[in-house]
């Protein structure tokens, strides 16, 4: 059978065959089988094998760079021509959302509203109003343990990774006083329609909005809109362990998803089938700093204004990615207790918590949280 190519740049678009994904939960990535699924980069179209009842859907996939890292997209579509119709959608919101919520663009939006004047109105668009709501709602949902307006620390604590040496205690209470929803002010607007204006200032200089503990979430959702748009409906898409699946796979019961252990080694714990659903793993495998037998971690308490010292995986299920994001954060940091009693109010549909009580491997606790 003659072999077809399609012209995507650096990435081609290639059929695969069934597989699975793999989710390490302390990297907050989802690796592909290698045995399972060929390599995007440079692999043809293949012919594709009839393995289900569903003959007019072939399985397509892609890996391209985007938010600084990458992306991977699944999809199976009736042809190679709406399988890239529907990415290309994909790719091009990602790429417009990028502008608006990127911290490490000088000239996004979320940079410009903290480099702004102090108590000047800033107008906002729809989709940065939308963000920061969603984190003021997560703000609350934890006991104000999810708070993006930690940024100054999580920039403090980023360097003091980077020298391998902890900052000054009042290094630490100054970077501290730059932060504090109660220096947040937003104006909203809404009609019938929904979100129709808003403004925002800030109160304290020097300011940093920190929304990575979302803001890729909320991006995958509006990349999965405009792909679902196209007419595909069953969709996967992954950027770097925030996943958004459609419906299953045609022929099986979801998509296989592999919950891997806290260590770089550790062997699958346990495996779930899922669609029309978001998958998110927050962890600190690989973000964290050593310093005289202590080990901190990426994630900041916001009250202490340290990093947490114990090690944790969270994965969190829920119906939108930007809920599990926010989520599998706020658990992470609020630990397995306190985790457990606010679970409840949370729209998860369920996630999983391994901790260990220090910054050692053992012993390790499981916890898994679900609805009553």
């Amino acid at each position: 059978m003659p072999q077809q190519k399609t012209n995507l740049g650096k990435s081609a678009l290639a059929r695969v065959t069934p597989g699975f994904i793999f989710c390490t939960l302390c990297l907050g990535v989802v690796l592909t089988d290698a045995r399972l699924l060929a390599q995007p980069s440079s692999n043809p179209i293949q012919q594709a094998t009839v393995w289900n009842n569903q003959k007019d859907l072939l399985r397509f996939e892609l890996t391209a760079p985007a938010m600084g890292s990458h992306i991977d997209f699944v999809v199976f579509a009736p042809s190679e021509l709406q399988a890239k119709r529907a990415i290309d959608a994909g790719l091009a919101e990602i790429e417009r959302l990028s502008k608006v919520l990127s911290n490490y663009e000088a000239n996004s939006e979320i940079s410009k509203l903290c480099s702004a004047t102090i108590g000047q109105w800033t107008p906002l668009s729809l989709d940065l109003a939308a963000v920061l709501d969603h984190s003021r709602r997560w703000h609350k949902l934890s006991d104000g343990k999810f708070d993006i307006t930690v940024g100054p620390l999580t920039q403090l604590w980023r360097t003091s990774r980077k020298q391998k040496q902890l900052p000054a205690a009042a290094e630490i209470a100054e970077t501290k006083s730059r932060c504090g929803w109660d220096a947040v002010n937003l104006k909203f607007a809404s009609n019938e329609q929904g979100l129709s204006f808003a403004n925002a200032s800030l109160s304290k200089s020097n300011m940093i909005l920190d929304l990575s503990g979302l803001a890729v979430g909320y991006i995958v959702d509006a990349a999965f809109d405009k792909m679902a748009a196209t007419g595909v409906r069953s969709i996967l898409i992954n950027a770097g362990g925030d996943i958004r699946v459609g419906d299953a796979p045609p022929g099986t019961e979801g998509w296989r998803i592999m919950i891997a252990g806290l260590g770089k080694q550790s062997p699958p714990l346990s495996m779930m089938r899922v669609s029309n659903c978001a998958v998110t793993t927050s962890g600190d495998l690989n973000q964290y700093i050593e310093v005289e037998g202590r080990r901190y971690s990426h994630f900041i308490e916001p009250q202490s204004g340290e990093p947490i010292e114990r090690r944790q995986s969270v994965t969190a299920l829920a119906a939108t990615t930007v809920d599990a994001d926010a989520g599998a954060t706020a658990l992470a940091i609020l630990g397995s207790h306190r985790a457990w009693e606010l679970f409840q109010e949370m729209p998860l549909q369920c996630a999983m918590i391994m901790e260990t009580a220090q910054s050692d491997l053992g012993p390790i606790r499981t916890r898994w949280l679900t609805k009553d």
